[in-house]
């Protein structure tokens, strides 16, 4: 299996007379953990944007560190994922706690007879949290909803402190430092607890899942 990331417009290389669109909805359910732009894939089974319980790829650890999705971007563009890829859209900011972001996917059934989605977007008031979907059947006659859980990509340590965090709650100019190495594997994130001085966890923490993600067929 070929692990991919993903999240550009694909309009240029769908098959026109054969393209789909299906309305994109996701909702942060969380209270105070605004979520990076979004990125949801649609693809085949052959490849994945990433699987629980094995190391994240540098553009996952990217995009859970940073909430920076350009790395997906190049490699969804290339030569060995392409082929593979039925459709993509992207999210241009945020999405607040309580706020919804939709978009619009369009697929190449000609190309994906049987697409599954993959979604993927930072916690950005966290180490490297993101909420996750991997690989889920998308009904292309219908609709589907699904309430992720976030993960832990595993690429940096916990350490919950501003100097490591990229998100609104620390101050702009505390940065983002190198990180200090992590757990080495995607699993399901155990949450924040206000482990370093300066965000509690009180106000960052959250219970699974993180969002309602919900999929229809225009």
């Amino acid at each position: 299996m070929v692990k991919f990331t993903a999240g550009f417009a694909l309009a240029s290389v769908l098959s026109l007379a054969h393209a789909t669109d299906f309305k994109v909805r996701v909702r942060n359910l969380t209270y105070l953990q605004p979520f990076s732009p979004m990125l949801v894939v649609a693809h085949t089974n052959d490849v994945a944007l990433f699987k629980e319980g094995l190391p994240a790829s540098d553009a996952i650890k990217l995009m859970a560190e940073d909430g920076d999705n350009s790395a997906l971007l190049e490699l969804a563009a290339s030569d060995d994922v392409a082929p593979y890829i039925c459709g993509a859209v992207a999210g241009e900011g945020p999405v607040f706690p309580g706020e919804t972001w939709r978009g619009t996917l369009t697929i190449d059934e000609s190309a994906c007879p049987d697409p599954v989605y993959s979604v993927v977007s930072m916690l950005i008031n966290t180490n490297d949290a993101f909420v996750g979907i991997d690989s889920d059947d998308l009904n292309v006659y219908g609709s589907s909803k699904v309430f992720p859980p976030a993960f832990d990509a595993g690429t940096e340590a916990n350490n919950e402190l501003c100097t490591h965090i990229p998100g609104p709650a620390c101050p702009a100019d505390s940065g983002n430092m190198e990180d200090v190495p992590g757990e080495e594997f995607i699993h399901v994130h155990r949450g924040f607890h206000g482990v370093g001085p300066d965000l509690g966890e009180a106000n960052y923490d959250w219970r699974n899942p993180v969002a309602e993600v919900f999929i229809a067929r225009q």
